[in-house]
């Protein structure tokens, strides 16, 4: 990987080699490397999104969880084996915790198997892992600033965190989409790009001016713009300047590691190396295995987790530079760092054989076990739409929980000395305050108090009695939030007095009024990155983790095959390898679930469901006379979807052929999972029964609209 050059390039200007080859200025080296790091968020922050990571799935969310805690773990005990401070320990933990995004993805890319159904998993696992190393970042700050781990303030330091990334993430998403779209409309791309790192840099400065790491608001600025269309125009727009400014970061590690501190120690930078190794194999392989994922993709997800990047790079930094870590510690992960990351292409062509000797050794009850296991825990997953409203609903109450916490502090902080000039008398001029709060604040709290609130038409009667309790206790929970923010202004008991007076008043005598202003705010809000959605031609990656071995997959016909003229039904594509083709891609026009009727054509790209041997299969024939060239790109507003047949839907009975899911909703039905029993390619004559889960693929738009009409 080039970071190896980087930072071998590093080592050979740095100040411990012969002062032939050193770089003299190297507080210089300390700025331009700064940069590196706000470039290099920001291009992660880009490559993020938030709606990305709601789309993660609970896998790659679990298992990357899993990884993060026993890595912190076996950061702690073995800090403690070899006798460092508990502060160091911390660090420690931190950095061998998260995995390279950057060459994890190019390794994989080199080796060929981006595409691959593990690869999925992994970059989910990597966007959780991204998530973590921000929130470590901000914890580690706190903790360095401060010298010591203290609970309580680190609490506190939690809490402000939450409220002060809140404020400027929802008005960043209020504002940032809408003025990007407008200048990229406008402007040229000298222009997007000068704008792109101004706002980078503008949110740089403000963090640092909260005594946040600078890496935070340039992580948060690129998910703010990662929402809008123009995401990969600027991503394209700014890539050199991460290169650059990413490259001089790379070559200030080297050059900041004395080789002779990793020579004295050795045995530390041998058991580190092999603690990364081992622990991350070990805990990724099971915690992918635990969430329903097959031996093989398990292994392989595992063995491509097994190092550590510029994360732990930027933490060590953060370490050195508020003086939190000792510095003899720093040349010995950057060792640790440099040894995983050249055994990392080497784990990852060794993954599929290690998994297939371990599925070799596994006992026929064994297979028949895991097999149960995994049907159980897919069925397990199904999500119906109350879990999925309550979750909905739920984001909404924090969300505007935040808004109206930062307004209350805001005017606690700001507004309050401003009116105690003006008006002598103290609690007037507090009460005032409040009340100016409370009104600003008011949309937000009619959504929080009205958040859980839904039609109880067609809904069964213990439905209804769960959605009253929750509803009861939003309400409940609103006002005592509201009562906590304006203990800043009164007293306890004359705080909880005036908020549920003055509450409701307001509430009963301007509902319709605020609830207007509500909706009114929540159209502004999304219109500026919802529209969006539809002209982005770009979709970020999905991952699609069936409970088979089976996955999407994107093929494009090449000109001379023999394939090339044929029908589908001619092809017996399905017979000969295993494969369904769900989608045809031709000339910008979907033809989605294709008829056996319709032909192949050079330049089409098909869009199968296969497993990765089958398609392998398929390519090697498909490319005996041309090059197929592979890709994902096509994949992008399709999506796998697991559907519950509940015992009220309009299906049960009725056949696959005849319940008109091709037809009305242009979906495929590619799995049918029923009392444990996987059946992949049903036959159209396969009837549907009650609790069936179907696995369907097609235009997620399409996939929303059957979901509904089936439960």
């Amino acid at each position: 990987p080039v970071v190896l050059g980087y930072i071998v390039t590093g080592i050979i200007v740095g100040p411990y080699t012969p002062e032939f080859f050193s770089v003299t200025d190297t507080e210089s080296i300390k700025v331009w490397a700064e940069l590196g790091v706000i470039f290099l968020m920001f291009s992660l922050g880009l490559e993020f999104s938030f709606r990305r990571l709601a789309r993660v799935g609970m896998s790659a969310s679990i298992t990357g969880s899993i990884q993060i805690i026993v890595m912190m773990a076996a950061g702690f005990a073995t800090a403690s084996l070899l006798g460092w401070t508990q502060l160091d320990a911390l660090f420690l933990g931190c950095m061998i915790a998260i995995s390279s995004t950057t060459i994890i993805i190019k390794a994989l890319e080199e080796i060929g198997l981006k595409s691959k159904k593990f690869s999925e998993l992994v970059f989910g696992i990597l966007i959780v892992e991204d998530l973590a190393a921000i929130l470590m970042l901000v914890a580690l700050t706190s903790i360095a600033t401060t010298a010591g781990v203290s609970g309580f303030e680190l609490l506190l330091a939690g809490g402000e965190l939450a409220v002060v990334i809140g404020a400027w993430f929802i008005i960043g998403m209020f504002v940032v989409p809408r003025f990007v779209k407008s200048v990229s409309k406008h402007g040229n791309d000298e222009m997007l790009t000068v704008v792109a790192v101004g706002l980078c840099l503008g949110l740089v400065a403000l963090a640092a001016s909260f005594q946040y790491s600078v890496a935070l608001g340039a992580f948060i600025m690129g998910s703010i713009i990662a929402e809008s269309a123009e995401s990969k125009r600027v991503e394209h727009l700014v890539a050199p300047l991460k290169d650059i400014f990413g490259a001089v970061f790379f070559v200030s590690v080297g050059m900041m590691l004395n080789p002779w501190t990793v020579v004295e120690n050795f045995g530390a930078v041998a058991l580190i190396s092999g603690v990364i190794i081992a622990g991350k194999l070990v805990s990724v392989t099971a915690g992918a295995f635990a969430t329903g994922q097959s031996i093989k993709d398990s292994v392989q997800t595992g063995f491509s987790m097994a190092q550590i990047g510029e994360f732990s790079f930027i933490i060590a930094t953060l370490g050195l530079t508020y003086k939190a870590l000792s510095p003899e510690i720093y040349p010995i992960i950057i060792a640790a760092s440099l040894i995983t990351t050249f055994t990392t292409p080497y784990l990852i062509r060794s993954s599929r054989g290690a998994a297939l000797r371990i599925e070799s050794r596994i006992p026929v009850r064994g297979r028949l076990l895991i097999d149960s296991y995994q049907a159980w825990l897919q069925r397990q997953a199904v999500t119906n739409e109350t879990r999925r409203t309550m979750i909905r609903n739920l984001t909404k109450w924090v969300l505007n929980g935040v808004i109206v916490a930062t307004v209350f502090t805001l005017a606690a902080k700001k507004l309050l000395p401003l009116v105690q000039h003006g008006v002598p008398d103290e609690m007037t001029a507090r009460g005032l305050t409040w009340l100016a709060a409370l009104v600003v604040s008011a949309p937000s709290l009619w959504a929080m108090f009205f958040a859980f609130r839904g039609s109880h038409k067609n809904t069964a009667t213990r439905l209804v009695s769960l959605r009253d309790g929750v509803l009861l206790m939003s309400r409940i929970a609103t006002v005592s939030v509201i009562g906590v923010l304006s203990v800043e202004f009164f007293p306890a008991l004359v705080a909880l007095g005036t908020t549920l007076v003055i509450v409701t008043i307001v509430f009963t005598v301007f509902h319709t009024q605020i609830g207007g202003y509500y909706r009114w705010f929540e159209i502004q809000f999304s219109s500026g990155f919802k529209a969006d959605l539809i002209e982005n031609n770009e979709a970020q990656h999905h991952v699609r983790l069936a409970p088979w071995d089976a996955h999407l997959i994107e093929v494009k016909v090449p000109s001379r095959s023999f394939v090339v003229g044929q029908s589908l039904l001619s092809l017996k594509l399905r017979e000969k390898y295993g494969l369904n083709i769900v989608v045809i891609i031709r000339g910008g026009e979907d033809i989605v679930a294709p008829k056996a009727s319709e032909h192949l054509y050079p330049g089409d790209s098909i869009l199968c469901f296969a497993t990765d041997s089958e398609i392998e299969r398929f390519k090697e024939d498909i490319m005996s006379e041309a090059t197929s060239n592979e890709s994902q790109s096509g994949i992008d507003g399709y999506d796998m979807r697991r559907i519950l047949i509940p015992s009220s839907s309009p299906l049960t009975g009725k056949t696959i052929r005849s319940s008109g899911i091709r037809e009305t909703y242009d979906c495929i039905v590619v799995g049918l999972e029923r009392h444990g029993d996987r059946i992949r390619s049903p036959g159209s004559d396969a009837e549907l029964l009650e609790d069936d889960v179907l696995w369907v693929v097609g235009e997620e738009r399409k996939l929303a609209q059957l979901a509904d009409a089936i439960g």
